[in-house]
């Protein structure tokens, strides 16, 4: 009897109407694919191609070897939910524009895609990404490692082309972000941000698409912000009103949530999380690879390709280093493909190994603000903005 693959065995169980006390007793992984499947009658590849760091509501994180394209599918696109995801009537759905401004709006989803719109590339990171590999004593936080990023090509309306049309009174200062996912309970606090009325009017855009596809459900479907050169926790999701307001939002992800807090510094007020910072993560080779390279002409030794991505907050990225010296000295990689504003930069090198060997290399990104990725970066309760330096091991012998 031929051997069934895991998507074929996982289809046959859904089609088979797996009871739901079954259903608790299996893997993650197993009830995910499940699921996938008793909605859509097949299984998606959401399902299966993520860390789960939490089932509800959805983190999801994209392994390391997913990270081969400049854009990152929509499938292997990590998810980071606060509360549960809504689902929304795209036909019945309205965006309200409100508060502080001379023509309140009302604006269907046709009613957006009516009006001019823009695509842009642009790289949403978590602001938690790299939190478990903080030093920290403890976190409530997801323990996300590497995979909390992700590029895509976004299409919407410039959030300025809405409040042109609203018509922003002079002491508008913030605008406010109101979402439709849900809290579990009374007590806890809706997920609400704010950001500055300067950088709303600048680049931020609506988007209803993602990377040519109607935007997810556990990506914002119907609308969510785009905030390009800040941590995701500003690119809200399922955005329901935009709010223009004389002061920032009080919200508790705002007040207490999304703060730099550094007791060993003294009583300092916490800082906002905001700007991403520059960091760089190398994709290939894995981590603990076994290698094997091939002999070169004249005896030269072997070449080891290191290749990866580096992303910054708005400056952008202006160098990638390479060491494998554990840090005593840097020599550059040089960038490839494609490249965009607000998005991360493909970059890739070769060095010269003598096998057999365990080789270690490290890499770090510069910005154009002059600003350099730490060996180490400070590490804060939270467990936000980790763009400590990445180091890969492995070992390597001559085919």
């Amino acid at each position: 009897m031929p051997r069934m693959s895991r998507r074929a065995f996982l289809a046959a169980l859904s089609r088979a109407g797996v009871g739901a006390a079954a259903l608790a007793a299996l893997p993650p992984w197993t009830r995910r694919a499940l699921a996938a499947a008793a909605d859509k009658d097949q299984l998606t590849p959401a399902a299966v191609d993520f860390i789960i760091r939490n089932d509800r509501p959805e983190n999801w994180e994209t392994p390391i070897d997913a990270f081969g394209q400049w854009i990152t599918p929509n499938h292997r696109f990590f998810v980071r939910n606060h509360l549960s995801t809504p689902s929304i009537d795209g036909a019945a759905w309205r965006l309200e524009v409100t508060g502080l401004v001379r023509t309140p709006l009302a604006m269907s989803l046709a009613d957006l895609k009516a009006l001019p719109q823009t695509t842009a590339v642009h790289t949403l990171e978590c602001a938690g990404n790299g939190r478990g590999l903080m030093n920290l004593p403890s976190t409530s936080g997801t323990q996300w490692q590497r995979g909390a990023v992700g590029t895509a090509e976004w299409e919407g309306v410039r959030l300025s082309t809405l409040l042109q049309r609203a018509g922003v009174a002079p002491e508008a200062q913030h605008v406010w972000f109101e979402a439709s996912d849900q809290a579990p309970m009374p007590a806890v606090p809706k997920f609400l941000r704010s950001i500055p009325i300067a950088k709303a009017k600048d680049d931020v855009l609506l988007a209803h698409s993602m990377n040519g596809e109607p935007l997810p459900e556990l990506h914002g479907f119907p609308l969510r912000a785009i905030v390009p050169g800040w941590f995701g926790m500003a690119w809200t999701k399922w955005v329901a009103a935009v709010r223009v307001e004389d002061r920032p939002s009080d919200n508790h992800f705002m007040v207490r949530g999304y703060r730099y807090n550094y007791p060993h510094l003294g009583p300092l007020p916490p800082m906002p999380v905001e700007a991403i910072r520059i960091k760089s993560l190398i994709t290939r080779p894995l981590d603990g690879a076994k290698l094997v390279l091939l002999p070169r002409l004249k005896g030269k030794p072997p070449l080891l390709r290191i290749q990866g991505f580096a992303w910054a907050g708005p400056s952008g990225v202006r160098l990638v280093e390479i060491s494998t010296d554990g840090g005593k000295t840097w020599q550059p990689a040089g960038f490839m493909g494609d490249t965009a504003p607000g998005a991360w930069r493909a970059w890739a090198t070769e060095i010269e190994v003598a096998p057999p060997a365990r080789v270690s290399v490290m890499a770090r990104a510069t910005d154009n603000a002059g600003e350099v990725q730490p060996l180490e970066a400070q590490a804060n309760p939270g467990g936000y903005g980790n763009n400590s330096i990445q180091k890969v091991t492995v070992n390597v012998r001559l085919a």
